[in-house]
């Protein structure tokens, strides 16, 4: 057994721990892939983070850069929103209304048209590698912060799917919790409902089973799915379970109509609902991007559910004032061509497409960054994931120079790294857009 755990490779271990582990709890609260509670000197005002990953590459020209009246613009017009020469286009008439507390980037530029490479970019501002995978925001932010709830975890992801590199080299430990569907919240949270001696006595057996397990393997990733598991039945044992359960959330019915009946809009409640409880970081996934056929009759149902949500979102989260205290991020791996393929679509396009900010200290009512008059390519001021990522993170107080070391040695920051070449020390690769700060 021990020499068959060790011919394993990381992922394959990893993937053994967590299939005994789900086998003998039999619950499906599974990870998806202590730290200085100090925020950065400057840092912005963000206590919470709601990213929505727009998966599939989301167009530029139908959402937040359109360009009306041009020979690459096809079918979209534009929208006023109050800001003199500035549109979005018209699938977004929510954001349009709410133009002053957004901001929108024109100019993002990614290295790959590739779905897989250019998302895992944008969740870690790191290059995939096959020998290693790096953290996403989440866990960052555990890591450099602390774990913000007692029972709560730090980080969930809603509607994402097996390739989100979750909580990479750091381990289970600080795994996002998966959340498939807004409408099942945690699901199998609690399969011995009534019988809670017979799920005892079954953990009393696992632990029993476990124990001379752990004293052979005395590994970190053992340790660290030990860990995953307890903070998994603390949550299980505890009255904060119900903050996944959006029918709990206050006029339901009401809300459902606003933000829409839809993945994307109950992804939205819930992130609502849990950044409300104490949750930091809450990433929801929305498909339904990659239009090579028929755009503008899809764009009208995935757009306008995004917008819908979206709206929504910002209202609420003003009501509670919880708006400047939770930075929203729309991001996606890469945008569409500016061309019109002879399908009525767009194909994938990295060289330019647009994201969004909003709340957490992000100054609203503006644009940075711009496309060239046909959408192709950035005119000025280009931004990278990992500049992205560090608006992000220099939002949520997170020190872009903190320096931490993969279990292989290798040394890694929260928005990518460099080396200085005056000082030869590790630096921050990505830069936070400045200007989008108030």
């Amino acid at each position: 057994m021990k020499d068959q755990l060790k011919n394993l490779d990381q992922l394959s271990r990893r993937r053994f721990v967590a299939s005994a582990a789900k086998a003998a709890l039999g619950v499906s609260i599974l990870p998806i892939g202590a730290g200085n509670k100090l925020r950065a000197a400057g840092a912005g005002k963000a206590e919470h983070c709601i990213f929505f990953y727009m998966a599939g590459g989301m167009t530029h020209m139908e959402t937040f850069d359109p360009k009306p009246g041009t020979e690459t613009g096809g079918k979209t017009k534009g929208i006023p929103t109050g800001v003199a020469g500035v549109e979005l286009a018209e699938f977004m008439p929510e954001l349009a209304k709410r133009f002053s507390d957004i901001a929108v980037v024109r100019s993002m530029t990614q290295k790959t048209g590739d779905h897989r490479g250019g998302a895992y970019w944008m969740r870690t501002s790191y290059e995939p590698r096959a020998t290693i995978i790096h953290p996403s925001l989440g866990p960052w932010a555990q890591t450099l912060l602390g774990k913000k709830h007692d029972t709560l975890p730090d980080s969930v992801v809603i509607g994402g799917g097996g390739e989100h590199p979750g909580a990479g080299f750091f381990g289970p430990a600080l795994s996002p919790l998966p959340i498939g569907d807004p409408d099942k919240g945690v699901q199998n949270s609690a399969p011995y409902k009534g019988v809670e001696d017979l799920f005892e006595k079954r953990l009393d057996l696992m632990n029993t089973f476990d124990e001379s397990f752990r004293r052979k393997f005395q590994t970190d990733e053992v340790k660290a799915y030990t860990q995953f598991y307890e903070e998994t039945l603390k949550l299980m044992k505890s009255e904060d379970l119900a903050t996944f359960d959006l029918t709990l959330e206050e006029k339901y019915d009401e809300k459902v109509q606003r933000y829409g009946n839809t993945r994307v809009g109950k992804g939205a409640m819930l992130a609502k609902r849990l950044v409300s409880s104490g949750v930091r970081f809450v990433e929801v996934v929305s498909g339904g991007w990659d239009m090579h056929n028929d755009l503008w009759n899809a764009i009208q149902g995935t757009g306008g559910d995004l917008d819908k949500a979206l709206g929504s979102l910002i209202d609420d989260l003003k009501a509670e004032g919880l708006f400047e205290k939770t930075i929203i991020a729309v991001g996606t791996e890469f945008g569409r061509t500016p061309v019109i393929n002879a399908n009525g679509g767009r194909d994938h396009h990295p060289r330019v497409f647009s994201t969004m900010f909003a709340g957490g200290g992000i100054s609203g009512g503006q644009v940075y960054g711009s496309s060239d008059a046909k959408g192709m390519a950035v005119a000025e001021n280009p931004v990278e994931p990992k500049d992205f990522n560090a608006t992000i993170a220099h939002a949520m107080g997170l020190d872009l120079n903190k320096v931490v070391y993969a279990p292989s040695g290798r040394p890694f920051l929260v928005a990518g790294h460099t080396v200085d070449p005056a000082t030869k020390g590790i630096v921050s690769e990505g830069k936070p857009i400045m200007d989008l700060f108030s």
